[in-house]
């Protein structure tokens, strides 16, 4: 059974109906296309984009794992899985016309597996989120490394 090894929260905003995370070394890339099966990611080897109803802020939480991450899936019914090649493995958060932000560090440069989940405006936001502090959409992306060649 995997162990979660780090957890990080981070309030992001949210125009145009996106906002992305970016390697750092791989900025200006453009946007990436969609993962089969999904109709609200957007992936490159460096990067990932997010589609959420118009909005202001998202709440992200990003956790780190040492395998496969466990998920409860009833809680979180939307998620893409995808694979990363992340040369600096620190993030920066693109807000489309509202800049660049800072955005969560992995543990370490290489290839990572990513599952990301999504919840929006439902009765019950996690991490205490709630739509009073702007928060309309919550954001799970679980992180492992992927031991898996090429």
């Amino acid at each position: 059974m995997a162990a979660m090894l780090i957890t990080m929260q981070q309030d992001v905003l949210v125009v145009d109906r996106m906002f992305g995370l970016v390697d750092e070394a791989c900025v200006g890339e453009g946007l990436p296309n969609r993962p089969p099966g999904s109709d609200w990611a957007h992936a490159s080897p460096h990067s990932v984009f997010l589609e959420t109803a118009d909005m202001l802020r998202a709440r992200l939480r990003v956790e780190v794992w040492d395998g496969s991450a466990d998920i409860e899936e009833g809680y979180w019914p939307d998620q893409v899985c995808m694979s990363l090649a992340l040369p600096t493995a620190r993030f920066l958060v693109h807000q489309s016309d509202a800049g660049w932000d800072k955005g969560p560090h992995l543990p370490s440069p290489g290839r990572w597996r990513l599952r990301t989940s999504r919840r929006e405006a439902p009765e019950e936001l996690p991490w205490e989120a709630a739509s009073g502090d702007g928060v309309e959409a919550c954001f799970l992306l679980q992180f492992w490394p992927d031991d898996r060649q090429g």
